[in-house]
């Protein structure tokens, strides 16, 4: 079982698709947890494969390929093991802000999300202010995740949150910003809850957030 897992996770970091898919039903055919293959082969993988891209070991066309392989293995996951599972524990509208077109991160964290059984509304690239509002308030959203790698998107993301604190909603959601120029201190700068460094880190704080909220609701 040990062996598959170890074997997804080197299929993932080359980007090899279909090795990726093949394994999985393999795994399954095995009887191993969905969840495991999720969190022991491809959240474990794309944590290696992030931590090369911070070191710079890996470009932007591996990410790539990595990316899709990720996609087509949980594609192949949820067909079959019979979708999600568990039920979504809570709903993330994510972006990339007004004048920025890059969505590899955007992407890597909506997937992280999803394997974590969030439901997440990708809003796509160059996003305004005022469509992350309305998807947020439309789908009773929880969180607000805001990426962005220009040097302009600390002041772009700033102007989201101030959408909202326009509206006067701003405190019924918690706001998550990412990006490669960003830093902590900039993120209480421009208003955020929370920052994170990468896909993983986003997605595991989500979910704690989100878990906290639930435990919260059922208290009162």
């Amino acid at each position: 079982m040990g062996a598959t897992i170890d074997e997804i996770i080197d299929s993932l970091k080359r980007g090899q698709g279909k090795r990726v898919s093949d394994l999985v039903k393999m795994a399954l055919e095995e009887g191993t947890d969905p969840q495991m293959i999720l969190e022991d082969g491809f959240l474990a993988g794309m944590e290696q494969v992030a931590d090369k891209f911070r070191k710079e070991e890996v470009g932007v066309p591996e990410i790539l390929s990595v990316t899709r392989a990720l996609e087509r293995g949980i594609s192949t996951l949820r067909h079959y093991s019979g979708g999600r599972a568990k039920k979504e524990i809570g709903t993330v509208i994510i972006g990339t802000v007004k004048g920025d077109l890059h969505d590899i991160g955007k992407n890597l964290v909506k997937i992280m999300m999803e394997s974590k059984n969030i439901r997440v509304i990708d809003l796509g690239v160059d996003v305004s202010p005022r469509r992350f509002l309305e998807e947020a308030v439309g789908s009773h959203a929880q969180i607000v995740c805001l990426s962005g790698i220009m040097p302009h998107s600390e002041e772009d993301m700033r102007a989201v949150v101030e959408e909202f604190e326009m509206k006067g909603i701003r405190d019924q959601f918690y706001f998550m910003v990412g990006g490669y120029f960003l830093t902590e201190r900039q993120a209480k700068a421009i208003g955020a809850d929370c920052y994170t460094e990468d896909a993983c880190n986003c997605a595991e704080k989500a979910c704690r957030y989100l878990n906290k909220k639930d435990r919260r609701k059922k208290n009162h």
